[in-house]
């Protein structure tokens, strides 16, 4: 097969203009092979750890330049006003950041070495030690990495951990306006990632012993995540609420759009799981003869939840129409519409992949659209109703601690919402 002759001259027209104006910095072009545009080709320094050994390896990255193709790109490889030129400039100068970003020869005073830290850890502090899950690894990961990027890019200073003191409260006002303003992150995500962002900090207050100060963000302008529409505040759903849900679980749980959504809303609303426990069942912890799951939690600790309950046949009778061969109970699958018919349906796509979170969450925001429910409701309210609901109807925090998979009574008296209804006594008998 014979190479298109329009990229041998591309390469041709590039290896003069290098070889004329004595470019030394190491770069390529290509075409899309679908659009047919231009892509620059390059490589840059990256960052990695490798038992415990920081190394650093070279990353492949492309920028399309949509106003040149195969057609016209013969004019901008010509004379002193060439592109390769203006793309020398580039590289070197995306080089020379992702240089200074990755220098392997950091220590405690850069920011980067601070992101290596964080992100590598694998224990987390809170009020006793605990082994931090994947899922949390991954989520500080990305925001932290995010944070990161755009500081650095956008405030050169920043490079050194020390002027996060003075300026990281106004950094990160300038971050997430722009974050939200662009409408890239919904309010939920944004409180995520500011949560993670405030722990980061934190984080390196504890290693430093003080040096860094503690909750650096908290001098945040009284009003600030309002004004942002940053929604931190959260609850359990209430009691209408709960209801119109029900309401919709009734009206939907036979239909196939809804079908499977609606399985696993039963499932978190009967046993107040984490979402991404009950999208992780795998089929051969079910057990058929006593009834049970077995639940892989946050740290990969195990819970037993059963269902033997008379109250448990309805939705245990669907769990095990649900169940296949497959290696996950709820597998992964799309969305088919068919327009002409006005209808949507469940599509198999791999039985042995397990629905994504993200798959949850969606189709949780359009039953809460469709209902009307506030926007400050997310799954997680779900788990919040079930662990007010239960200790209010049992008096037991600490069986409700161990079904919902908290380590600590702590955090389950957190999650609780206000046990104050109107016709709750909330008055003492003097006899006066």
């Amino acid at each position: 097969m014979t190479k298109n002759k329009k990229l041998i001259e591309l390469k041709k027209l590039y290896n003069q203009q290098k070889e004329k104006y004595k470019i030394t910095e190491h770069f390529s072009y290509r075409f899309d092979y679908k659009t047919k545009k231009l892509i620059l080709c390059y490589t840059l320094p990256k960052l990695f750890r490798n038992n415990g050994e920081v190394k650093v390896k070279k990353v492949h990255k492309e920028k399309y330049i949509s106003n040149i193709n195969d057609k016209n790109y013969r004019k901008y490889f010509k004379g002193s006003t060439t592109i390769v030129r203006d793309h020398e400039l580039f590289v070197k100068k995306q080089r020379e950041q992702a240089e200074k970003k990755y220098n392997s020869d950091m220590d405690e005073y850069d920011f980067r070495w601070w992101v290596e830290s964080y992100c590598s850890r694998t224990i987390g502090h809170t009020a006793t030690a605990k082994l931090l899950s994947p899922l949390t690894l991954k989520q500080n990961q990305f925001h932290i990495n995010e944070y990161y990027d755009w500081v650095v890019d956008k405030h050169t200073e920043s490079y050194e951990i020390d002027n996060h003191i003075e300026n990281g409260i106004d950094w990160f006002s300038e971050y997430w306006k722009e974050r939200m303003s662009s409408g890239r992150w919904s309010p939920s995500t944004c409180g995520i990632s500011f949560r993670n962002v405030r722990g980061f900090y934190n984080y390196i207050s504890s290693k430093t012993k003080g040096k860094f100060p503690y909750d650096i963000l908290k001098s945040l302008p009284r009003g600030w995540s309002d004004s942002l529409r940053i929604q931190t505040k959260r609850r359990a759903i209430d009691s209408f609420e709960y209801e119109s849900i029900i309401d919709f679980i009734h009206k939907n749980m036979n239909d196939e759009f809804w079908g499977k959504f609606i399985l696993m809303l039963r499932l978190q609303l009967k046993t107040g799981m984490r979402v991404s426990e009950f999208v992780g069942i795998r089929n051969r912890n079910i057990d058929i003869n006593n009834k049970t799951i077995k639940i892989v939690g946050k740290g990969d600790l195990s819970r037993t939840l059963n269902f033997g309950h008379e109250d448990d046949q309805l939705i245990w009778e669907d769990l095990m129409k649900k169940r296949h061969k497959g290696l996950y109970l709820f597998h992964r699958t799309r969305i088919q519409k068919f327009a002409s018919q006005n209808k949507r349906i469940e599509i198999d796509i791999d039985l042995d992949l397990p629905t994504t979170s993200s798959y949850y969450l969606q189709r949780f925001r359009q039953m809460r659209d469709e209902l009307d429910i506030d926007g400050i409701i997310t799954s997680h309210s779900l788990r919040r109703y079930f662990i007010t609901r239960f200790v209010k109807e049992t008096n037991n925090r600490d069986l409700c601690r161990q079904i919902v998979g908290h380590t600590s009574i702590r955090m389950t008296d957190y999650y609780m919402g206000t046990q104050i209804e109107p016709t709750t006594k909330t008055t003492l008998s003097l006899g006066v």
